[in-house]
């Protein structure tokens, strides 16, 4: 028997034996054995486990992200189609994210957003609709007054995708450059951010701008304050009966701190003689609550608002010029104040009133929560405005025995 013979016997007793399908898969075909394939069976190795790991096996219907240059993609086959999209970050958390959002959006049937170029112009005509339908009418002319003398120049011919925060930044660095301060270039920045929030859904996420930071305002707080000789001046200024109307807006404001806002839109049917209460209702204040002011019985700001309010429908203004309601009285109220100053050495504003109002609670040890002019004691706080004579006084008190 020779060698041939010997191989025959042993092929064929390894062929009657089970093999494993891995095993099947493994041992190669070699064909019928002969000797001119002698060598090859004796010379063939057994096959060698691969090193090289396996792929994780992918889950149908939830997208694959791969990458194309620094940029994260992702695919998904999904009824039959294929979708391939960028989803514009090289962030891998943020791709994740967005391709969930995708794939969600996919799978149920909900198309693909598109996006049509749209001006800023026509972002800020759509915005001033809503603010129209629910803003003061001060507030829709300080917006449409900032937009028509700074900032339509700039960005109105623009599309929203054109604008970033180099640009706004670029904006408001040339604002400061003609003298706006601070607080003005904080209000533009404010509105332009106001256009783009409302029309959010017409601008591609990824072409959405960031703008900048607002300048701190804690520095640029006003402390203007009327005294109490000028407020007996004034008053001796409004002895005119046709003028009763303004000395009991003035009474009102350095008294009771009102805003300008509120006793321009105040109601006859606001006061409540027989309570003795002035209650500005929550859609007439800045902070949207009802403010319920107590008013002094019988006392001089009681006598003047019954005066005011006395056989008069509940729905009539409260302020009325001539039998018609007080709209703005800026010129009234520069003429009244002439030679007068704030105590900072500049005009007398309606709102340093409020101010000085506030800063006589303080003094008085009234707090912000008794006062009802704030939400907040911070904000309160920030009204007060003590001149030097009070200031010495308190001075006088720390150092007392």
């Amino acid at each position: 028997m020779d060698i041939l013979d010997v191989l025959h016997q042993t092929v064929d007793a390894k062929q009657e034996q089970p093999q494993s399908q891995e095993q099947s898969q493994a041992s190669p075909a070699v064909g019928p054995l002969t000797r001119g394939n002698l060598a090859l069976v004796v010379a063939m190795p057994s096959r060698k486990p691969s090193a090289k790991p396996e792929k994780a096996e992918r889950v149908r219907g939830l997208g694959h992200l791969y990458l194309r240059g620094a940029t994260f993609w992702f695919e998904i086959h999904h009824n039959g189609e294929r979708t391939r999209e960028s989803l514009n970050t090289t962030d891998r958390q943020t791709a994740v994210t967005r391709m969930a959002a995708r794939v969600a959006d996919i799978t149920a049937g909900i198309p693909t957003k598109t996006f049509e170029p749209i001006s800023v112009q026509s972002m800020f005509e759509k915005w001033m609709v809503a603010v129209e339908t629910n803003c003061k009418p001060r507030t829709i002319e300080d917006y449409r007054s900032r937009w028509t003398a700074h900032l339509e120049p700039v960005f109105g011919e623009l599309l929203a995708t054109q604008v970033n925060k180099q640009r706004v930044v670029e904006y408001l660095h040339r604002r400061m450059q003609e003298g706006a301060g601070a607080i003005t270039q904080n209000r533009e920045n404010r509105v332009l951010q106001m256009i783009f929030n409302h029309n959010s859904e017409l601008i591609p996420a990824n072409f959405f701008p960031t703008f900048p930071d607002m300048h701190s305002e804690k520095s640029h707080v006003r402390k203007g304050r009327l005294s109490n000789e000028d407020y007996v001046a004034l008053q001796a200024r409004l002895e005119d009966p046709s003028m009763f109307w303004m000395l009991a807006l003035l009474g009102l404001t350095f008294k009771y701190g009102f805003r300008k806002g509120e006793l321009l839109a105040a109601k006859c049917g606001w006061f409540d003689a027989k309570a003795s209460v002035f209650t500005l209702p929550a859609y007439s204040t800045k902070n949207k609550t009802e403010r319920r002011v107590p008013i002094q019985r019988g006392g001089d700001i009681y006598k003047m608002l019954v005066q005011l309010t006395e056989g008069r429908d509940a729905a009539a203004a409260l302020l009325t010029r001539n039998g018609k309601p007080v709209r703005d009285y800026r010129g009234a109220w520069s003429k009244l104040t002439e030679g007068i100053t704030n105590g900072r050495g500049g005009h007398v504003t309606v709102h340093d009133l409020r101010r000085s109002a506030i800063t006589s609670m303080s003094n008085k040890g009234i707090g912000a929560e008794q006062a009802g002019t704030h939400l907040s004691p911070d904000v309160f706080r920030r009204y007060i405005s003590r001149s030097e004579s009070e200031e010495q006084a308190t001075a006088a008190k720390i150092e007392c025995d």
